[in-house]
């Protein structure tokens, strides 16, 4: 009896357990310039202009409609800014909407993780522009789409429930066994 209910305790909680959430890597090279943005590094980066405002880079992301996913972007300026859109159905009749406005990503090159988004589309185009009003020219060294895992299954207040119900059960037949 202990094994049969240690082996169904060890099961749930594998089940239980949240997946991983991989990660895409985007291409830069791939980017859709325009207003003047540029490839440096072998297509590896992609450099804005310190004071051109309204240069962008757009990208074509891979999508399944209804998965929720966030994007993590990997740059550099000092004293510009950008704005980060997402048109979630693609080709769809939906525009672009605002994932970040304004950012900065400081000295160094470090990551922003954008609010996650509802995939509508096969297909969602992510666009970044330069705010252009910096001292310093910006550029994108990375890029990456994160699946969002979505809600586990029995989690919340019924899982708790049949969970505790269990326990109970279980408590109540060891008593009943006088063990």
């Amino acid at each position: 009896m202990r094994h049969s209910v240690a082996a169904f305790v060890i099961t749930f909680g594998f089940l239980a357990m949240p997946a991983a959430a991989s990660a895409i890597t985007i291409d830069l090279g791939r980017a859709i310039l325009d207003g003047g943005a540029s490839f440096i590094g072998g297509d590896s980066k992609i450099k804005f202009d310190a004071h051109a405002t309204g240069e962008s880079a757009t990208f074509i992301l891979p999508s399944t409609p209804g998965q929720e996913y966030s994007i993590q972007v990997t740059g550099h300026n000092s004293t510009s800014f950008f704005q980060f859109l997402i048109d979630a159905d693609g080709p769809g009749p939906g525009g672009f909407v605002q994932l970040g406005s304004n950012l900065n990503f400081g000295d160094g090159f470090p990551t922003l993780t954008l609010p996650t988004f509802t995939d509508r589309g096969t297909s969602d185009f992510f666009r970044i522009v330069n705010g252009g009003t910096g001292n310093t020219a910006g550029q994108i060294t990375g890029l990456s789409l994160f699946a969002v895992p979505g809600a586990i299954v029995g989690a919340g207040l019924p899982g708790l429930l049949a969970a505790c119900v269990a326990l109970m059960l279980f408590a109540r037949r060891r008593q009943q066994r006088g063990c």
